[in-house]
């Protein structure tokens, strides 16, 4: 058996320990949360979010991996100042952005409560 001695700020060094079995635990809930965020990372290309501003004259449909699919004008826009339509557009995207924000956050906090892990940990 292991001789143990006492460290600096009266920790234990060496002998026998259930730490080493934590620590293989550890790594192991690591792995598994690294393998889910990169599927997650991968589902993120294809899942989908849309914003609606001007009451639904502008729609800005972004995936998650913050890419802007399309965005929807309505007819009736056209004749309107130029400057309200940028605006308009501006915060379409902008909304869409901060909704795939969300969205990315949701679905981490799936994988962090799956595998036990704090929020804000992946």
């Amino acid at each position: 058996m292991a001789k143990k001695f006492r460290g600096l700020g009266g920790r234990n060094f060496g002998g026998s320990s259930k730490k080493a079995g934590n620590i293989s635990e550890l790594l192991k809930q690591a792995q598994k949360a690294q393998e889910e965020m990169q599927k997650l990372e991968e589902s993120f290309k294809t899942m989908e979010v849309t914003a609606s501003v001007g009451g639904g004259a502008v729609l800005v449909t972004a995936t998650c991996d913050y890419r802007i699919k399309s965005i929807e004008i309505d007819e009736d826009l056209k004749d309107e100042d130029f400057e309200v339509l940028q605006d308009l557009i501006i915060a379409g995207v902008n909304e869409a952005l901060e909704e795939v924000g969300k969205k990315r956050e949701e679905e981490s906090g799936k994988i962090s409560s799956m595998l036990n892990l704090p929020d804000k940990m992946l």
